[in-house]
């Protein structure tokens, strides 16, 4: 009997078209759910956080984004599960183009679409505050786009080492890169952009990465910026077929 992995070892390359497809009203679902779980915890569960003062603590800000990240990631999880994967790398490796660019050529066209897509964030943040006076969002937003100073506020500096490695972790690896780069990573390129191949064909990585920037509807401002965001990462996946990569720009991008 072929398993799924023994078909796997026998092609360089795993098959789009082997992937099960979504048709469009799926697409928009799997779109859609992220940004209504968002807002609920954004806007429902989010004031709750608020300080007499104004202020919003940083560990509020942070378990917001685990929890809404973390659901994606599950997510992602799931349908590799359902598509009959084991969820490891050695198995998920052809699935979830887990490798960098194989041609020197990919490497200049993957570096040229991040300083394109840099180019175009630039060009779209001055938008961000004139979205957010016609549409103002809560006045106790972190990180308010009207606003000079964030209200977030960091926790009382831990003086011990290991506390200080502790908040490190949780603040860097779980929220950063777990949560937020490998989980929307995983989600939005790895399990669904294959996905998008039977209704938008050889342009499905355009249709992610601005499926990827409207995602952040509960953050509206934010969207001009982020859809060029998405399209990049969305060709760094696709056409140039690495994952690891998307992921490199994904954190670069906003280390810049």
């Amino acid at each position: 009997m072929t398993t799924r992995d023994d078909a796997q070892r026998t092609s360089p390359k795993a098959d789009e078209r082997a992937i099960p497809q979504y048709s469009l009203p799926k697409i928009l679902l799997m779109y859609a759910w992220p940004v209504a779980w968002f807002v609920f915890l954004i806007y429902v569960v989010g004031p709750a956080f608020v300080r007499p003062d104004g202020t919003y603590p940083l560990w509020g800000h942070n378990l917001i984004g685990v929890l809404g990240n973390g659901a994606e990631l599950i997510a992602a999880l799931l349908i590799f599960r359902r598509e009959g994967y084991r969820l490891t790398p050695k198995a998920l490796r052809e699935r979830i183009n887990l490798r960098f660019p194989d041609k020197v050529w990919k490497w200049g066209a993957s570096v040229g679409a991040f300083v394109v897509a840099v180019g175009l964030v630039l060009l779209a943040v001055p938008l961000e505050a004139k979205i957010a006076t016609v549409l103002p969002p809560p006045g106790w937003m972190p990180d308010h786009p009207l606003h000079e100073v964030s209200t977030l506020r960091e926790p009382s500096t831990d003086s011990h080492l290991i506390g200080k490695v502790l908040s490190w972790i949780y603040q860097f690896v779980v929220v950063g890169w777990i949560a937020n780069y490998i989980g929307e990573g995983l989600y939005y390129r790895a399990a669904l952009q294959p996905k998008l191949r039977g209704v938008f064909g050889k342009w499905s990585w355009v249709a992610a990465g601005v499926g990827f920037g409207l995602k952040h509807l509960y953050f509206w401002w934010r969207v001009p910026y982020l859809v060029p965001v998405g399209l990049a990462l969305g060709f760094l996946y696709g056409p140039m077929g690495s994952l690891p990569l998307a992921l490199f720009f994904h954190w670069l991008g906003n280390v810049l």
